[in-house]
C-alpha cells in the first residue's frame, strides 16, 4: 500500500592456456525482465478495440487459462507461437476465426482480448505507408532494402566484406511466377589478417513475420564495418573473427510479411489447398526431425515440418553452408559432449518473448555441453534482460536449427526471442529491442574463441589508455575492470561469481597470437579479493613503435577460468606528428564552467569542473562536437592543430531552456489528470508531495489511465529531453507506466518510454525529439494494468522538459560567435 501522508570452429589446436589470464570489474546493477514482457505491449495503445472476433483470415489476440501442460504442448502445435505465464496460468497468443471455434469446441476457457486485438490491427493496417522500410515500420528493411544494403557495403568496404550465394528461395528453385530470390551470406572480416579465425554465424528471418531479428544482424553488421579502424573492438574483432549474417533466411515468406500479413513459413505451394501453404523451416532441420511431439504432421498447420527432413530448398543452403563452415566435433552418441576448447558460435534470432534459448527443445535433457551453454546463456540474458533457459522449457520443439547446429557439430549454438511482439513498434525497437540485443551479440562475438570456457571467467570492461595519443619515449597508462558478476540469475540460476585473481595487459599483440606478452596489471585496491577489480599497468615508454596499436585487458579469477577480453587504441607519434589544442568549456549565458565531452577525430576528452580541457591530436584540421548534460550540442569544424604546437580554442555551449515543469508541490495547473491520478504527501522515500495513478492504496486491475500535460508551443526548439522522478512498483511483464508524446492536439500518442518492477524512486531522461518544432506538442503518463496482481503503483515528480533551438537561444542570448568560438 502507498505510504502517503515507488577460426575454424573446431578444437583450437596449439591454443593459448586459457585459465593463464586475469580478468577486471566493477559491479553494475540492472533489473531482469521477466519472460512475459509481452502482456500485453500489443496493448501498447490501448485504444478503443474493434470487433475483436476474427473474420475468416483475420487474426485475434487469444488467452487460454491453463496450466495443463499436455494442452499447452498442442497449443504450441497448433499455433506456432505462445507467451506462457506459469505463474497467472495464462497462455496468450494469435489466432484466426477457424482456431478460435476450435479452441472454444475444446471447453478451453479462452477470450479474445479486445485492446490487444485492436492494436495489433491498428499496426499490420497497410494504409498510408512510408516509401522506405516496411508498410508503416520504417526502421525496418525489406528485402530488396536489405540485398541493396549488402552490396552497397561491398562496394564501401571491400577488404572487409564479401557475398555469398548459398542457395535458392523455394520460388526461385520451382521457377515461380516472380522470381524468388537467393539466399544471401554476407561474410565480414578483414581478409588482409591471416590465421585461423573463430566463426560467428547468425541466421534471421526464418519465420517470415518477425520483423525484428533482421533489422538487428543488419545493424550489427553496419556497426562493425563503420566503427573499424575507429572503435577498437569492432577493429580486432574483424581481425580475428569472421561474421557470417544471412540476414533473410526466408525471402520469399518475408515478402508477404511485408505488406502486413501474418506468414510465418516459407511458400512452398505444394502444401495445403486451402491457402495456409508452406513448410515451417524451422521444423525441418534434420537432427532429430519430427517424433518428438515438437512439429506437426498437417501441412496446413504453422508447424508444419514438411513431408522429409531437409525438404526445403531454404533449409538445405543452410545446412549445407553451416555444415561446410563448422566442421563436427561432438560423437554420434546422445551423451558425447563437444570438446571444451571448441570455438565459434551459432545463433538464430527469432521474435518474441524476451528469453535467450539453447538446446535441447526435443527433450528435457540437459545437452552433455549443458553447464557450458547455461552459463554463457545467462552471460547474454545480463545483457538483454531477457529470461533465460534451455529451449525445451518454454515449450517442444523438434527439428530445428540451434538442435542441429549443436545436436550434429558440437557448436554452442543459441536462439534469442527478440522483444515482445512479431510487429515490434519502430519506438519500442529502437529505445529496448536493438540496444540490447546489440550489447548481447557484442558479447557473443568477443566469447567466439572459446564459448565453453570465456564466459566463465571474468569480463574485461571499459579499457582506457593514458595518453591515448603518446609521444615517442612515453609511458602509457593502461586502466580498466574486471568483472565476474555479470549474469542473470532468473530461473533458478546459479552461476558463481568468483574473486578476480589477476589481470594482464597485451600491447600491439593479442594475447591468442604467437609473440604475445603480458603485463601483469595491479588491483586498484592492493588487493586482487573481490569478483569486481579496477587494474592498471604501466606500458614502458618505448615498448611500443610509431603508430597506432591495439591493447587488450584480459582477467581470471578464483577458478582458473579466463575472461573475455576488452580492446583500446594506443597511438605513439614523434612530437612533430603532434599538435595540442587547450582551453576551457564555459555556459554561453553566465560563463560558470562546463564539464563536458570533447571529441574531435575519434579522441575524446573531457573538461573538469573548472571547465578546462587538453587534447592531443595528430597534426593537422580537426572537427570538434562539445556536449554535456542539459546543453546544446556544438559542432566545429576545421579546428587546426599545428605539428609540435599547442593552440587555444575556447567553447561556449548554450543551456537548454525549461520549457515545461511540474514538480507537483501545487495542483498541477493546466495537466489533466484522469481519475484516479492525483497529488500525495511525501514520504519517507521521497519527502516532496508527487504525482500517482492511485492515491488511495494499491493500483485497481484492468485500468487504463493517463496524466496529460497542457499543450506546449516547441515552434523553435531543438532537441527536446523529458526528465523526471519514477517510482514504477507494478507486476513485472503484465503492468505498465508507458510516456507518450504527439505533435498535435489530435495526433496520435507514440510511445516513448515504459517502466515495469522498479519499485525504487530514479530519475528518468528520455529523448523526445519528435517533439522538436511542434507547435501543439503534448506529453503523457499513462498506467495500464490486467485482471490479477496489483501493487504500490506508478508515483512520478519532478517532470522538466528542457529544450534548444533558436527559440531558446533568443531567450538569454549569450556571447558565443557564429564560428562557435568566443
Amino acid at each position: 500500500m502507498h505510504a502517503r501522508t515507488a577460426g575454424t570452429c573446431s578444437v583450437a589446436a596449439g591454443q593459448r592456456n586459457w585459465h593463464d589470464a586475469p580478468s577486471l570489474s566493477r559491479v553494475t546493477t540492472v533489473r531482469f525482465l521477466t519472460p512475459l514482457l509481452l502482456v500485453l505491449v500489443l496493448m501498447m495503445a490501448r485504444q478503443p478495440a474493434l470487433a475483436a472476433e476474427p473474420v475468416g483470415g483475420d487474426v485475434a489476440v487469444v488467452r487460454v487459462q491453463t496450466r495443463d501442460k499436455a494442452v499447452i504442448a498442442d497449443l504450441a502445435l497448433r499455433h506456432s507461437h505462445l507467451l506462457i505465464a506459469d505463474e497467472k496460468g495464462v497462455v496468450v497468443f494469435e489466432a484466426d476465426a477457424e482456431e478460435l471455434s476450435e479452441l472454444r469446441a475444446r471447453g478451453l476457457h479462452v477470450e479474445v482480448d479486445e485492446s490487444a486485438t485492436a492494436a495489433r490491427r491498428a499496426m499490420t493496417s497497410t494504409l498510408g505507408g512510408p516509401k522506405a522500410g516496411i508498410v508503416n515500420f520504417p526502421c525496418y528493411r525489406t528485402v530488396a532494402e536489405t540485398h541493396a544494403r549488402f552490396d552497397a557495403l561491398r562496394t564501401q568496404y571491400p577488404q572487409l566484406v564479401s557475398i555469398l550465394d548459398i542457395g535458392d528461395s523455394w520460388e526461385r528453385a520451382s521457377g515461380a511466377t516472380g522470381g524468388g530470390e537467393d539466399l544471401r551470406v554476407i561474410k565480414l572480416t578483414n581478409a588482409g589478417t591471416a590465421g585461423t579465425k573463430p566463426k560467428v554465424f547468425v541466421m534471421t528471418g526464418l519465420h517470415a513475420r518477425e520483423y525484428t531479428p533482421v533489422e538487428v544482424s543488419l545493424r550489427l553488421a553496419e556497426w562493425l564495418l563503420e566503427s573499424y579502424g575507429r572503435d577498437a573492438e569492432a577493429t580486432w574483432l574483424l581481425d580475428h573473427q569472421e561474421l557470417h549474417l544471412l540476414v533473410q533466411s526466408n525471402p520469399d515468406g518475408r515478402k508477404r510479411a511485408e505488406q502486413g500479413s501474418d506468414w510465418r513459413k516459407n511458400t512452398n505451394a505444394n502444401y495445403c489447398p486451402t491457402g495456409r501453404r508452406g513448410a515451417d523451416l524451422n521444423r525441418n532441420f534434420p537432427f532429430e526431425w519430427g517424433g518428438h511431439g515438437g512439429s506437426s504432421g498437417d501441412a496446413c498447420r504453422d508447424t508444419y515440418r514438411g513431408p522429409l527432413t531437409i525438404s526445403e530448398p531454404e533449409t538445405r543452403a543452410v545446412v549445407d553452408y553451416v555444415r561446410n563452415q563448422f566442421p563436427d566435433v561432438r560423437g554420434p552418441l546422445a551423451t558425447d559432449a563437444a570438446p571444451a576448447t571448441t570455438s565459434c558460435l551459432f545463433f538464430d534470432l527469432h521474435s518474441y518473448s524476451s528469453l535467450v534459448l539453447w538446446p535441447w527443445g526435443y527433450t528435457n535433457q540437459v545437452p552433455p555441453n549443458g553447464p557450458a551453454l547455461e552459463t554463457l546463456g545467462r552471460r547474454f540474458a545480463w545483457f538483454n534482460r531477457y529470461v533465460p533457459k534451455q529451449s525445451v522449457g518454454l515449450y517442444v520443439t523438434d527439428g530445428t536449427t540451434v538442435d542441429f547446429a549443436y545436436g550434429e557439430l558440437g557448436v554452442a549454438a543459441y536462439t534469442f526471442e527478440l522483444g515482445n511482439q512479431f510487429f515490434e513498434s519502430c519506438s519500442a525497437f529502437e529505445a529496448r529491442v536493438f540496444p540490447d540485443n546489440f550489447a548481447a551479440l557484442r558479447y557473443a562475438l568477443r566469447v567466439a574463441r572459446a564459448p565453453y570456457l570465456l564466459p566463465a571467467g571474468p569480463e574485461a570492461r571499459d579499457l582506457t589508455i593514458s595518453p591515448d595519443l603518446a609521444l615517442i619515449g612515453e609511458a602509457i597508462t593502461a586502466a580498466g575492470t574486471l568483472d565476474d558478476t555479470r549474469f542473470n540469475q532468473d530461473q533458478g540460476g546459479t552461476q558463481p561469481s568468483h574473486a578476480v585473481s589477476s589481470g594482464s595487459v597485451y600491447a600491439g599483440t593479442a594475447p591468442w597470437q604467437n609473440g604475445s606478452v603480458a603485463l601483469p596489471a595491479s588491483a586498484s585496491d592492493g588487493a586482487f579479493d573481490e569478483p569486481v577489480e579496477s587494474v592498471s599497468t604501466t606500458i614502458p615508454g618505448g615498448s611500443l613503435a610509431v603508430g597506432r596499436h591495439l591493447v587488450y585487458l584480459r582477467g581470471s579469477d578464483a577458478s582458473g577460468a579466463s575472461g573475455p577480453v576488452a580492446a583500446a587504441f594506443a597511438d605513439v607519434r614523434s612530437p612533430a606528428e603532434v599538435g595540442t589544442v587547450t582551453g576551457r568549456v564555459r555556459n554561453a549565458r553566465t560563463q560558470a564552467p562546463v564539464e563536458a565531452d570533447i571529441r574531435a577525430s575519434g579522441y575524446t576528452s573531457r573538461s573538469g569542473a573548472d571547465g578546462t580541457y587538453t587534447r592531443r591530436l595528430p597534426a593537422g584540421t580537426h572537427d570538434f562536437e562539445i556536449t554535456a548534460v542539459d546543453f546544446e550540442p556544438l559542432d566545429i569544424a576545421s579546428v587546426d592543430a599545428p605539428g609540435g604546437a599547442t593552440v587555444v580554442r575556447d567553447f561556449e555551449l548554450y543551456p537548454l531552456c525549461d520549457v515545461l515543469a511540474e514538480n507537483a508541490e501545487a495542483t498541477a495547473a493546466g495537466w489533466t489528470l484522469a481519475a484516479p491520478w492525483g497529488i500525495v504527501n511525501g514520504n519517507a522515500s521521497h519527502a516532496s508531495r508527487f504525482l500517482t495513478e492511485s492515491p488511495a492504496g494499491n493500483y485497481a486491475n484492468n485500468v487504463n489511465t493517463s496524466l496529460t500535460s497542457p499543450t506546449i508551443d516547441l515552434t523553435g526548439y531543438e532537441s527536446p529531453i523529458l526528465s523526471f522522478e519514477s517510482r514504477c512498483d507494478t507486476e513485472a511483464g503484465f503492468d505498465f507506466g508507458i510516456v507518450e508524446v504527439r505533435t498535435t492536439a489530435t495526433g496520435a500518442w507514440t510511445e516513448v518510454h515504459r517502466c515495469d518492477n522498479l519499485p525504487q524512486w530514479q530519475t528518468v531522461r528520455v529523448e523526445a525529439s519528435a517533439l522538436a518544432g511542434a507547435a501543439q506538442a503534448q506529453i503523457r503518463f499513462r498506467f495500464t494494468s490486467d485482471g490479477s496482481v496489483v501493487r504500490d503503483g506508478w508515483s512520478i515528480d519532478n517532470i522538466l522538459l528542457k529544450s534548444g533551438g533558436a527559440t531558446c537561444r533568443a531567450s538569454a542570448p549569450g556571447t558565443v560567435f557564429s564560428n562557435g568560438f568566443e
